[in-house]
């Protein structure tokens, strides 16, 4: 008689499922807020995003979310639930916008009928997306995904115009007249100090300096190495 085999078990992985792992562990974790008072909502987006790397705060009425916004946490994203009971959520969008203490977050309001965009305001205080409730995982993938990739967008932004402004300022800095000793060749700053003309640039500027010497200054420095350099 032959021993009997051991069947081999085939483990089937969605596709979907594994890209989402993927993705998770190369992303750097980033804050969610979601508000909702609903209990099977708030665990469904819950577990839905941390396991895409995500950090989740949760919250239950529209008190507990501002306090969080304006004195702890400062989120990229936040879900809201449109159907929270005595919660206008129009009114708490416009408040996160126009408040002075917040950052501007990527606001995702879950809604019954996506379609009727026409009773939702401009997303400059209103919410930058909807998203039908219910929803499927894939579609909440979908939209928190396009949501992170304008926070990143808008991030990189922020920090072109700052280089840019820095460079200007430096530009700036650089033009108009600059007082230069005749002789030394030395600059004199704002602060009345004279500077060598090398340290100015470099302070003022991104140029740097490698030394070398003139036809002219080796004719008259050294004479006697000029034929050879020549």
């Amino acid at each position: 008689m032959t021993a009997p085999t051991k069947r081999s078990k085939t483990v089937i992985l969605r596709k979907d499922r594994v890209e989402e792992s993927l993705e998770a562990s190369r992303r750097p974790s980033a804050r969610v807020l979601i508000a909702a008072d609903d209990g099977s909502i708030l665990h469904f987006l819950e577990s839905a995003i941390g396991s895409w790397g995500y950090e989740t705060m949760v919250v239950f009425n529209d008190r507990e979310l501002l306090y969080r916004m304006e004195r702890e946490e400062r989120p990229a994203l936040v879900i809201l639930d449109g159907s929270m009971q005595g919660v206008d959520s129009l009114v708490l969008c416009r408040r996160i916008r126009l408040s002075p203490d917040m950052t501007r977050p990527y606001i995702i309001l879950l809604v019954p009928d996506v379609t009727d965009r026409q009773s939702f305001p401009d997303p400059a205080w209103g919410p930058d997306d909807l998203l039908p409730n219910p929803c499927t995982r894939t579609e909440l993938h979908a939209h928190v995904r396009t949501g992170m990739r304008v926070i990143d967008l808008e991030t990189r932004v922020s920090r072109l115009v700052t280089d840019l402004a820095r460079a200007a300022n430096r530009i700036e800095r650089l033009s108009g007249l600059l007082p230069i000793c005749s002789h030394c060749k030395k600059i004199r700053d704002d602060s009345g100090y004279w500077n060598e003309l090398e340290k100015y640039i470099s302070d003022h500027s991104d140029a740097e300096f490698s030394h070398a010497i003139c036809p002219s200054c080796l004719a008259k420095y050294y004479p006697d190495v000029k034929d050879e350099c020549l």
